[in-house]
């Protein structure tokens, strides 16, 4: 902790600064809401992993609950990456700040939130937003790009559906055991989110009293508490509904993302059954499509993508074709196949693409096996950098992509690595094919289509050219 600070001077006159609690300034929560309000740097989103550049702040929207009761968040958040957050205030002091009642106020925000209509959360976000009907025109406001902003509305409408959000419990000083209540919330809680605790303290010379310094200090943070699958089944002889739910704890999500690879209960899984659904569809073995894809990427690492290298990959990367990943070469982050150049500068992956936990892209066949899919991969430090996602190439891309699609989909994701992806249904690529090598065939056929598609226009082309000019490799 943080409990003092010095302000200096060119001519020499220093000041010490103390760390000071809002009641010893007789300040109260609604004050420090409004400086969180007026500033909004002071969320450190940054720290919490959200790279972001434009954020909309609505301070104490009311939301009714299910219940037909009144909430009133002191704030709420939209980044134009897509992302949806909560902030709750609380002074040090405040009972609720010392157990897990504010966690709980927090997390119903957040429920009371999702349960909305549309409509209903466009009234709310749209305070200091004038002429917005639609989550469209809220992000909008915030992107500035059409095509853009429809994206980031579909990933706010995912997001408030699946309850996919950032909470932050923001404080003057955080008590003794609110770290060890919110990792109590990690071990027990089944949903899919972030909480995060923020310290915003005042500093203050007692000589200025009229001068207040603010240092925002996040002090606990967990990332996705639960991922948790629920799947609810039918019967159409009884009626009868029976529920599954499958759950990953923090655990075995920290394991997975040390070994660089799927959790092998769920990722292998999931390639499992999404084999499984494309061998039902095009009428083949599920195991001959599988030797198929993995023929195809061991094919595809000692295949001439020259071709396309010329169209994107940076003076500085490696002209190479591999296959990610530890355990299963070519299976991580729920994609199996090749990427093209390394390091991402930017990289681009072919392949089968079957599960959405880290892209926050759904297939186009979700319930068809999963998509064949080329996608653009980008390592954040470089494009953070250079800006790569508001560069006028770029978004030149997007907007070409989505104007001449055809039998492809053009999705545009909130996961900074891997921001933009073109794909099919992977059946669709398979339907009709005979044997192995049939598919094989297809497989590589339906790669030059795709990155003709991607690549034809010399977007890519032109920003990494112009990088190399300015001297920005």
């Amino acid at each position: 902790m943080i409990d003092g600070m010095v302000k200096t001077s060119t001519n020499g006159s220093d000041q010490t600064l103390k760390r000071k609690r809002l009641g010893e300034l007789r300040l109260l929560e609604s004050h420090l809401e409004d400086v969180i309000f007026r500033n909004h740097e002071l969320l450190c989103l940054e720290r919490i992993g959200l790279f972001v550049d434009s954020i909309h702040l609505v301070r104490q929207g009311r939301v009714q609950d299910l219940m037909g009761h009144q909430k009133y968040p002191d704030l709420m958040f939209l980044t134009d990456r897509g992302d949806v957050g909560i902030v709750e205030v609380k002074r040090f002091g405040n009972r609720e700040l010392r157990g897990r009642s504010v966690i709980s106020q927090i997390l119903d925000y957040g429920a009371a939130l999702g349960s909305l209509d549309e409509r209903s959360q466009v009234e709310l976000f749209s305070q200091g937003l004038p002429g917005c009907t639609r989550l469209e025109h809220v992000a909008l406001k915030l992107v500035g790009d059409p095509n853009r902003a429809r994206w980031v509305a579909q990933s706010y409408r995912n997001r408030l559906s699946q309850g996919q959000l950032h909470y932050i419990i923001a404080c003057d000083e955080a008590p003794e055991g609110l770290s060890e209540w919110i990792r109590s919330a990690s071990r027990n809680d089944a949903t899919d989110y972030q909480i995060s605790v923020l310290e915003v303290s005042p500093f203050q010379n007692d000589e200025y009293p009229e001068d207040i310094i603010w240092l925002s200090q996040p002090i606990a943070r967990t990332e996705t508490i639960h991922r948790t699958t629920v799947e609810v089944i039918r019967n159409d002889d009884s009626g009868q509904l029976s529920v599954n739910i499958s759950s990953e704890s923090p655990d075995t999500i920290e394991e997975r993302a040390e070994s660089d690879q799927p959790l092998v209960a769920s990722g292998q899984r999931k390639f499992k059954n999404g084999i499984e659904t494309v061998a039902e569809e095009i009428g083949l073995p599920s195991k001959m499509i599988h030797t198929a894809l993995k023929s195809a990427n061991q094919q595809g690492v000692s295949a001439d993508w020259e071709w396309a290298y010329d169209a994107f990959a940076n003076s500085e990367s490696e002209r190479i074709a591999f296959l990610r990943g530890k355990r299963i070469l070519g299976m991580v982050e729920g994609r199996y196949g090749v990427n093209l150049a390394q390091p991402w500068r930017p990289s681009v992956f072919v392949g089968y693409y079957f599960s959405s936990h880290d892209h926050s892209i759904q297939p186009v066949g979700k319930g068809r096996g999963g998509d064949f899919s080329i996608i653009l991969d980008v390592t954040k430090n470089w494009g953070q950098r250079n800006r790569f996602w508001e560069t006028p190439e770029y978004r030149s891309l997007c907007h070409r992509l989505t104007q001449q699609s055809g039998e492809w989909t053009v999705s545009q994701g909130n996961n900074l690595w891997h921001p933009l992806m073109i794909h099919r249904p992977m059946a669709d690529v398979m339907k009709g094919a005979v044997d192995e090598s049939d598919m094989v065939n297809r497989w590589f056929s339906a790669a030059k289509e795709g990155l003709d598609m991607l690549l034809s226009g010399r977007e890519l082309q032109a920003l990494r050219d112009r990088l190399e000019d300015e001297g920005k490799v």
